[in-house]
């Protein structure tokens, strides 16, 4: 009778400590499930939920933070050599018109499309970024503004190419007129992260203006600026 008892005991003890494992395992699994959903909430804070690319949010945070580190001699980047930073900002051309033509969804493809190509064609540390609508920003940390503009024709072409390759054979798509048109603005000191996007997007309505499919500067508003004075 007393080793029936202790065999008793044994198995409740056996019992307790599988229910515990088993508590344990659940505990672990609700604490990855929320690892898990918190790094997504991460992720889609810091990124556009159609394109992939970075929010405007977190662009605009990033954006000041290299042009202090550029500003700043005692700033590590700076101590690398990095002394310039420059800004992209780009347009989709004829977007309104691909949206009445071919309808929003295949528009979205479009925008996701250009969003690769951009992707595919930048160093990894430029930051690329949906400002709105089909608008894309992009900070070339360490271009000043001519490497700026070659960066920004390489894109341009990217995009162009990239496009017509993949859309170009169908006849479907005879009418569809793809491009960029880019703004191009560079670090200057004592310049906000506000003035210099502003500067780049004017650049970018001079694109627009000039024919649309190319890159203008902020430079050449400043000398026509400057001309028209004189």
């Amino acid at each position: 009778m007393e080793q029936i008892g202790k065999t008793k005991e044994g198995g409740e003890i056996e019992n307790e400590l599988i229910f515990l494992k088993q508590e344990l395992v659940e505990k672990d699994e609700k604490i990855k499930k929320l690892e898990e959903e918190n790094e997504k909430l991460k992720l889609d804070s810091i990124h556009d939920e159609l394109t992939g690319l970075k929010s405007r949010g977190y662009f605009m945070e990033k954006a000041r933070d290299d042009i202090s580190a550029v500003s700043s001699p005692e700033s590590e980047k700076r101590k690398e050599g990095f002394i310039d930073v420059s800004f992209l900002f780009c347009d989709i051309d004829y977007f309104k018109e691909i949206n009445d033509t071919y309808g929003h969804p295949f528009g979205d493809e479009i925008l996701k499309e250009v969003a690769r190509l951009l992707e595919a064609n930048i160093r990894d540390s430029d930051t690329v970024c949906r400002w709105g609508g089909e608008e894309i920003t992009i900070s070339l940390l360490g271009a000043d503004e001519k490497e700026a503009v070659d960066k920004a024709e390489k894109l341009r072409k990217a995009v162009e190419e990239g496009i017509n390759q993949k859309y170009g054979n169908n006849p479907k798509y005879s009418d569809l007129k793809t491009s960029l048109s880019i703004g191009v603005s560079s670090f200057e000191s004592g310049l906000s992260f506000e003035e210099l996007i502003n500067r780049s997007d004017r650049a970018m309505y001079l694109a627009k203006k000039e024919g649309r499919n190319c890159v203008k500067t902020y430079s050449e508003i400043k000398e026509k600026e400057n001309i028209d004075a004189g």
